[in-house]
């Protein structure tokens, strides 16, 4: 009964490491059988400002608003079924986010964005040798220190970038580069909606090319890292939405093989995935 939950959460001794543990025990399980894995990791907001009794809160953006940061990763399988939590944190900000160039000078244990490479290694945690993990996020995780990061020999990433990069080769920046390959080809996906647009087909076209992302020039310990070889795909949408959305264009950084447009394609669908993550925050949010 109600009384009983209540009694429950109130205890103690009852943690939310202990709870997710059991959980992943099923998890880890459904992986195994399932042998490739979607690991989709993405951030959210609780926003609790009008519950002033509430204690514990803290900043969740560069307003007043009073919350909790949540930062979750679902396990889905290589077809899209939701296979259960791999790995979750949360915090609180204790003051609104700083100035933009005073954390581009910290280390990377010491920005929130170190979420993102905590999380890769919290979902390998009990997985090891026994699936193949795909790590799968949106363009906040475009991070470099996460593309040289040392991963379990059966985990590949598939990150959307936010930045032009630069790159050892002569153009000396990424999309100028991939934007002169030729089309591999083109695929129809389905895209479910969002916020931004209504559930559509899309037909894409795929370049590709494999490149060396330079050490960024602002980093600031740039002797600890190294340049990364890394594959990208450009996806760009081939017409114009008829609903007035914006088009796709995803540029994709992905250690996973893109030598032919079976492989590529394979990435796009895998990516097109990744709307189960805000699905669940959604849910997670909605009760």
């Amino acid at each position: 009964n109600r009384q009983s939950i209540y009694r429950f959460w109130s205890n103690e001794k009852v943690t939310r490491t202990q709870i997710l543990a059991s959980h992943k025990e099923g998890v880890v399980r459904r992986c195994v059988e399932a042998g490739v894995v979607l690991a989709i990791q993405d951030t959210t907001d609780l926003e609790y400002t009008t519950h002033e009794a509430t204690k514990g809160l803290g900043y969740i953006n560069q307003t007043l608003q009073q919350g909790i940061k949540v930062h979750s990763c679902i396990a889905v399988s290589a077809k899209g079924k939701p296979l259960g939590l791999l790995h979750q944190q949360s915090w609180t900000r204790k003051h609104r986010s700083g100035l933009k160039k005073e954390r581009k000078k910290k280390a990377i244990q010491e920005k929130e964005s170190y979420r993102w490479l905590e999380t890769v290694k919290g979902a390998e945690e009990g997985l090891a040798e026994k699936a193949k993990l795909i790590h799968v996020a949106d363009r906040e995780a475009d991070i470099f220190e996460l593309f040289a990061q040392k991963r379990s020999a059966n985990s590949e990433l598939l990150i959307r970038g936010e930045y032009n990069r630069r790159v050892k080769e002569e153009m000396g920046y990424l999309l100028p580069m991939i934007e002169q390959r030729p089309i591999l080809g083109t695929m129809t996906i389905n895209l479910e909606r969002n916020p931004k647009r209504p559930a559509r087909q899309a037909s894409l076209q795929i370049r590709g090319i494999r490149v060396t992302l330079e050490v960024p020039q602002h980093h600031p310990k740039p002797h600890n890292l190294h340049p990364v070889e890394i594959n990208v795909l450009l996806v760009e949408e081939t017409e114009k939405p008829a609903d007035g959305s914006q088009p796709i264009r995803w540029l994709l950084l992905t250690t996973l093989p893109i030598d032919d447009f079976q492989k590529a394609w394979q990435c796009v669908q895998w990516y097109s995935y990744r709307w189960l993550i805000e699905r669940f925050h959604f849910t997670l949010k909605s009760g």
